[in-house]
């Protein structure tokens, strides 16, 4: 049996299925079937905010921006529909045009401060001010999405009082150690620094978010990131390889089970998820088959002075 539900959903089906922390799932009288503690514990996630400007021109505005309000109806409420329907059109017709894409086409990582030899903080920049995922703002703007990679914050999966028939409690635990919060802090700082730059000049109008927030002032910053930052979507690690399934995604302790998806990770990756999740699932696809690739020795960059400088 191969169990790939997510995150969320596999650590909820095998405890649903007796196989989790003994004592609570007796406290819910589901029958313990196998004990394994870790089930549903070392949640995590990538935390990200996002910083807006108001710009002079050229954003997806006329594109996506619609009335609010009208409850369902508001994705359909285009503010220029002869722009929208246009794009949708083209996109339907030739493949071609604003709709051909989903705008986040630019992306960075850097470091957050000296000591780390690899990014630890990633970007993603659309040309375009959103509210939530889709409520675009009516006006020309643009805005960075910044969340730090390695988080040492740890969530958990539980199961509700009423497990049969109540959604799983997640707790992601954001922002629990005082590492997350400093990084976080520095996150923001660099992010408002890379967007005031002059290259920027001829397209920045104003700070839209944070409109007037005093970065020196740690506490103001804290909270301004605590009220503003959401989840990446990147939950991860609550099968978790060495506590809950081996290496080949068999369930430590029992036969024929596996689980096979990115609640396997050990810790997340410094990144997006999605191409990690695949390639792990091939990998162990192939164990299934018993198929092994060659190894192959990859190089990759280390910055000279990543000791004592930032940049």
């Amino acid at each position: 049996v191969i169990l790939s539900a997510g995150a969320v959903g596999s650590p909820h089906l095998l405890m649903l299925s007796g196989v989790g922390d003994g004592k609570e799932l007796n406290e819910l009288g589901i029958e313990v079937r196998h004990h394994l503690p870790e089930v549903g514990k070392n949640l995590q996630d990538h935390l990200e905010f996002y910083v807006q400007y108001k710009s002079r021109h050229t954003s997806l505005y006329p594109y996506a921006a619609t009335f609010r309000g009208f409850g369902s109806l508001d994705k359909y409420l285009y503010r220029q529909p002869w722009n929208s329907v246009a794009a949708g059109v083209e996109w339907f017709v030739s493949g071609t045009g604003m709709a051909a894409t989903n705008h986040f086409e630019v992306g960075g990582f850097i470091r957050s401060s000296p000591g780390h030899q690899h990014p630890d903080i990633q970007f993603h920049f659309i040309p375009g001010c959103v509210v939530g995922q889709s409520e675009f703002l009516p006006f020309h703007g643009f805005q960075a999405h910044c969340g730090t990679l390695r988080p040492t914050s740890r969530g958990s999966v539980r199961l509700s009082s009423d497990p049969r028939v109540r959604a799983p409690l997640i707790d992601p635990n954001f922002l629990a150690t005082p590492q997350d919060v400093k990084d976080q802090r520095r996150a923001l700082r660099l992010t408002v620094e890379l967007l005031e730059q002059k290259a920027l000049e001829p397209f920045r109008e104003a700070p839209l978010s944070p409109e007037s927030l005093d970065l020196a002032d740690d506490a103001a910053v804290d909270a301004w990131i605590r009220q503003m930052s959401h989840s990446g979507y990147h939950l991860s690690c609550t099968c978790a390889m060495g506590k809950v399934v081996g290496a080949d995604g068999r369930v430590l302790g029992l036969d024929g089970l596996r689980v096979i998806d990115a609640s396997v990770m050990p810790s997340m990756t410094s990144g997006n998820l999605n191409a990690p999740t695949i390639m792990l699932a091939e990998k162990m696809a192939d164990s299934i088959r018993g198929v092994q690739l060659e190894p192959v020795d990859a190089p990759w960059s280390t910055p000279e002075r990543w000791e004592t400088d930032q940049r």
